[in-house]
């Protein structure tokens, strides 16, 4: 069976599949109370390969965008196999599903998920009891940027240019940000990939570098392609991915986290 890594539809695919998918345990967490509660932000990232992964964020509040598909999910780790999370109550505009539950043998705690979703842009606190100790965790949903352009069109996470699934001819253009109130912008990044490798093997690698606010950004035109070490396998994408990540800073308890915006061109056609 021949191997091979997703293509960039492939990779979009597994983003939506993956919305209850749960890695392991995360490294670090903020304690919630003592050692016998560890809350945590968890979120969805590419990691350097391109490659769907899931991390600690190290926020104790979870960062959500208001009508859009949520990445960031919230984890609770409890130190007791038989522990479990009560009598949940949150404001009924926000929506949540507990999308994972299982103990962890190997460090001992039972790892609870969960997701969230809502429409209305504003600061929810979810709350729930374990072993009859009361904790609650802040559901950030309002929005961090008011707005952003790419060579004056204006960018969406939810529909047309800026998601991961839509395709521009655009080939460069001013990148501009302006921030909602409570947020600070701590830094643009441009994500591009690079085919590296020789021989046998190559393979896209995904690089950051840093631009300023307003500043021209050149898309890349380099194809995502996949040479396997048998030499007999190799996969050369129509596309081109170029990722605009905005860095950002929620003032009211300098939490942390970003927004991703993609931009995706078709650089080589073979009909």
């Amino acid at each position: 069976m021949k191997r091979g890594i997703k293509n960039l539809k492939g990779i979009l695919a597994s983003v939506l599949a993956a919305t209850f998918i749960v890695t392991a345990v995360p490294v670090s967490s903020i304690s919630a109370n003592a050692a016998k509660v560890d809350i945590s932000e968890t979120t969805q990232a590419i990691n350097k390969r391109g490659a769907l992964i899931y991390k600690e964020t190290g926020n104790s509040m979870v960062t959500i965008t208001p009508g859009t598909f949520a990445k960031n999910v919230l984890t609770v780790a409890i130190n007791d196999e038989d522990g479990r999370i009560k009598n949940i109550k949150c404001n009924k505009k926000l929506r949540y599903k507990k999308s994972y539950r299982k103990y962890d043998d190997e460090n001992g705690k039972t790892i609870y998920r969960f997701s969230f979703f809502t429409k209305e842009s504003k600061l929810y606190k979810f709350k729930f009891n374990v072993d009859g100790q009361d904790y609650s965790v802040y559901i950030n949903a309002t929005t961090p940027v008011e707005k952003a352009t790419f060579a004056g069109i204006d960018l969406s996470t939810k529909s047309g240019l800026g998601t991961s699934n839509y395709v521009t001819d655009l080939k460069s253009g001013k990148f501009n940000v302006k921030m909602s109130k409570n947020y600070a912008l701590e830094s643009i990044q441009v994500g591009k990939y690079k085919n590296s490798g020789s021989g046998n093997k190559v393979e896209p690698v995904l690089y950051w570098t840093n631009v300023k606010n307003n500043k021209k950004v050149q898309l890349s035109g380099e194809k995502q392609v996949t040479v396997y070490e048998d030499g007999d396998v190799t996969e050369d994408s129509m596309y081109s991915t170029t990722i605009l990540r905005v860095n950002y800073k929620y003032l009211k308890n300098n939490t942390t986290g970003c927004v991703d915006y993609y931009l995706n061109r078709i650089v080589d056609d073979d009909n």
